[in-house]
């Protein structure tokens, strides 16, 4: 890095004579109007002042507010109330919602986004000073559609804002110029300004006595340039520049510009922090002053705040309850007990991405730790907010914004928002700026009727994201500013990242909303490609002309497509890039000085009589032992298993559940062979459909309202198909009686009783069983051999059944695949195969049917004596072991 002993400020020397002679500086922008302040502050403390007059600086559009608001009290123009941009935006979509119902000749798919373009391009005209009531201009726009359909929102916006008494900020300017006749004029100077809007210029010039505009005299800094492999690897060496820069010269003013703050922003704060050590018990103290905020929505304590008043509504995402109960924003304290576990686990097996309030309300009253113990805790603190919540009727009543904003802050006291914690001075600034939200959210009586409380939380959730928390820190020499914040301020060294060729200058952006031609006859912002390239040319300008050093960025590749750096940097000095490593220092400290220890800890304490009385499970638990050892330890042994996902539709596994009631139903309709022999076509259709209609109605009430009957009807037309598919396969076997379904059955293994429920029983004419397991995927006897079999049930079933066994085979029912595969004795069914050791190969040293039950016998006693005895080691069986155990973060299985 070059020497940096040359500090840069303000240059009074330009801007003394004027405010000693009364001038009023205008500026474009707060941070440069109070840069001028202080400098002239500390200039007269080192004259040796000790009372001065205060200086007249302000940003231009403050001022000119200013000079509107002594208009109206000196009885010039008419007392209209202001509308902030949200008001505005409210106005448009009203307007622009009224107008598709009206006319019916379009359909917007983001009604948000048009009301957006139509505020911009509205403001944009005022600006320009393009008058529509001009015949030429109304002309351009019936030529095109979207303008012509903006001509009619604006002709209908207009009549409203005029109808509510209400003004916005540019027509503030218009009135204003238009008295400016009437007002006492002063003596004008114009600091930092690149251009300025027709509208301002002629304010300015209609206000001010004499008006001279600033040019900078400063001379133009070292300019440097850096690529980078990477946006996380230029960010980082950012970062380490700032902190090192700084540590060397702790007086030198700093400035670092993101183009894209809201996307960058998170990143740099992050690892701002990280080279100055405030990630923890110093977060408050990162020496960074950051020029913009985060939208207040993302704020912590106000995302929880509209977190906790969504719990009103009728349907609540899952997502909403988990992240409720990771708040520390509440009082409710049993958020991380045993009994507010097993109520979340019970929600996520339960597969629903939403929730019925009353669902919900109802099980967290409920929720018991154990259905055993009548004398145990029942309810969570969850449930009783919720009775009172849904006890509360003025929240069913649609209300006025002003009247929600009161019904708002009963409902965050009833949950003790924010909470016991004590709040930090940034969350102390947050909570302050959310009553003045609330304030201003009561100002919307004046936009909107009287609305439900889905659309109050809906405008509140919208004013939220529009608010940007900028909480107020101590003043610091290090800051990060967007490329408008940046201009014409002074620094020592200033840093501008995301400098590629894409990004700027940026591309042309007509407003969608008025006419090309037009935007481009009057130059208007983001028309042209020419333009944007003379607006970034000036800033870079400014940028050069501000600070001693200038350094440029840029990454050669984004998203793995390959990058230029813009051709702004073409009289820049390209450097070798300075150290941008994306890891933490320590980190890598810690692991270059790391000293490795092995220890083999894949034994668990055996099972002790105890815990084998309260150890659950059935065929389940030798499957894991044989997949993964592991897997049955911590499945069984430790109680942990991955949550339930949620979705809008039935799962994998709910869809075999219906799958196996619906054949439950149908075999206990037919009963046996004859009878599906003597079904004709209809009869066998008829049959199928109520055995499915029953199995649907066995699902339990919360899934079956979680979607609409015209689901269920898709579900039960595929289930109708697939099962007489699947009696086809079955009418090719000889005789047979169904003797049992879903027949629970226990068996004694080593020490362990293994509960089952056999899918089926078939009887054969012999008098021997046909055991039958229903699968709706893929499945092969292969999975019976080997020491570790994958899929035990049925081997399982075949030892607990005490008849003599004439075959074992997986049903599967996949559509145009329908078919038995097993092995027996004989020939049972089509598919099962009799000829062992052409079955087996080279897999395992059996002969007969007898040798394979045996071998299968001591398999699965070897794999009940291993659990037993705590074999715990990280063994999967196959890849597959792995695809659906949900395990790997505790087993870390691939850092093996």
């Amino acid at each position: 890095m070059p020497d940096q002993g040359k500090q840069k400020t303000v240059d009074l020397e330009q801007l003394k004579p004027l405010l000693e002679s009364g001038y009023t500086v205008l500026t474009p922008n707060f941070r440069m109007a109070r840069s001028i302040s202080a400098a002239w502050n500390q200039a007269q403390l080192k004259d040796g002042c000790h009372s001065w007059p205060t200086v007249k600086v302000s940003p231009l559009e403050a001022w000119l507010q200013g000079m509107w608001q002594d208009a109206v009290r000196a009885g010039l123009l008419k007392p209209l109330l202001p509308a902030n941009s949200g008001q505005m935006l409210e106005l448009w979509q009203e307007v622009i919602a009224g107008h598709e119902r009206d006319t019916r000749g379009y359909n917007l798919l983001r009604p948000t986004a048009a009301a957006e373009q139509a505020s911009r391009a509205r403001d944009t005209l005022l600006r320009w000073q393009v008058d529509l009531k001009q015949a030429h201009h109304r002309q351009n726009f019936e030529l095109d559609e979207d303008c012509a359909t903006f001509f009619q929102w604006h002709t209908l916006f207009e009549e409203k804002l005029a109808g509510l008494g209400m003004v916005s900020p540019s027509d503030c300017l218009v009135n204003l110029l238009a008295c400016a006749e009437s007002l006492p004029r002063a003596k004008l100077a114009l600091v930092g300004f690149d251009e300025m809007p027709p509208l301002l210029r002629a304010c300015v010039l209609a206000l001010g006595t004499e008006v001279q505009e600033m040019s900078p005299t400063a001379s133009a800094g070292e300019c440097l340039a850096y690529e980078y492999a990477d946006k996380r690897t230029e960010l980082a060496a950012v970062a380490r520049w700032a902190k090192e820069l700084s540590g060397d010269s702790p007086q030198h003013r700093i400035g670092i510009i993101l183009p894209d703050m809201r996307t960058d922003r998170p990143v740099l704060e992050y690892l701002l922090r990280r080279e100055f050590d405030c990630l923890g018990a110093n977060y408050t103290d990162l020496p960074v002053n950051f020029s913009t905020g985060v939208p207040l929505d993302q704020v912590p304590m106000i995302r929880d705040a509209l977190l906790l008043l969504g719990m009103t509504r009728h349907r609540v995402a899952l997502n909403d309850v988990v992240a409720l109960f990771q708040s520390r924003f509440h009082q409710l304290d049993d958020v991380n007990s045993a009994l507010a576990m097993k109520f979340l686990r019970r929600l996520f097996d339960s597969g629903t991405e939403f929730i019925e309030s009353g669902d919900l309300r109802h099980r967290s009253s409920r929720i018991k730790l154990s259905v055993d113990d009548p004398q145990g805790q029942e309810g969570l603190q969850l449930g009783q907010v919720l009775m009172t919540l849904s006890g509360m009727r003025e929240l069913r009543r649609p209300a006025q914004a002003s009247l929600w904003a009161d019904r708002f802050s009963d409902v965050l006291e009833l949950w003790g928002w924010p909470g016991k914690g004590p709040l930090d001075s940034i969350e102390y600034q947050q909570l302050q700026l959310w009553y003045s939200l609330l304030e201003d959210f009561a100002g919307y009586d004046a936009v909107c009727d009287a609305m439900p409380i889905d659309a109050a939380l809906q405008l509140l959730g919208r004013c939220c994201a529009r608010q940007v928390s900028q909480p107020q820190t101590p003043d610091s020499n290090i800051q990060v500013l967007g490329l408008l914040e940046a201009a014409g301020l002074p620094f020592d060294s200033l840093w501008i990242c995301d400098m590629q060729a894409g990004n700027w200058p940026a591309a042309a952006r007509p407003n969608p909303f008025i006419p090309v031609r037009l935007q481009r006859d009057m130059n208007m912002p983001n028309a042209t490609a020419q333009r944007e390239w003379l607006f970034a040319s000036g800033l870079m300008s400014q940028y050069v002309h501000s600070a001693s050093y200038i350094y440029a960025s840029y990454a050669s590749q984004r998203d793995g497509v390959p990058e230029k750096y813009s051709a702004l940097l073409e009289d820049f000095k390209w450097q070798p890039a300075p150290s941008g490593d994306t890891l933490n220092p320590l980190w890598l400290a810690l692991q270059r000085d790391v000293e490795t220890e092995e220890l083999n800890d894949y034994r668990a304490p055996s099972v002790e009589a105890g815990e084998l009385a309260s150890l659950g499970g059935g065929s389940g638990l030798i499957e894991d032992q044989s997949q993964c050892p592991f897997k049955a330890f911590a499945r069984r042994r430790l109680g942990i298993s991955p949550l339930g996902e949620a979705g809008i539709a039935l799962s994998a596994a709910e869809r075999g559940s219906l799958l196996h009631d619906a054949l439950y139903h149908l075999w206990g309709a037919l009963g046996d062979s004859a009878t599906l022999a003597a079904l004709n076509a209809e009869e066998e259709l008829a049959t199928v459909g109520e055995a499915v209609g029953a199995a649907i109605e066995s699902l339990p009430t919360y899934r079956r309202g979680g979607m609409t009957p015209a689901y269920f009807e898709l579900e039960a037309s595929r289930l109708c198909k697939l099962l007489v598919e699947w009696l086809a396969v079955e009418r090719q076997r000889s005789t047979f009686q169904v003797v049992a379904r879903e027949q629970e059955i226990s068996l004694k293994l080593e020490r362990l009783t293994i509960s089952l429920r056999a899918d089926r029983i078939d009887e054969l004419p012999d008098g021997a069983r046909f055991i039958i397991d229903y699968k709706s995927g893929k499945s092969t006897p292969q999975d019976w051999l080997g020491e570790r079999p994958a899929k035990p049930q049925l081997l399982l079933y075949g030892l607990a059944t005490k008849e003599t066994i004439a075959g074992l085979a997986f049903a599967q029912l996949r559509r145009r695949d329908c078919k038995y595969t097993g092995a027996g004795q004989t020939d049972v069914a089509p598919g099962v195969q009799s000829d062992i050791e052409k079955l087996v190969k080279n897999k395992m040293t059996v002969k007969d049917w007898e040798d394979l039950a045996a071998q299968w016998q001591d398999n699965l006693q070897r794999l009940a004596r291993e659990f037993l005895a705590g074999d715990a080691q990280v063994d999967p069986l196959n890849n597959f072991s792995c695809t659906y155990c949900g395990l790997q973060p505790l087993c870390r299985v691939a850092e093996q």
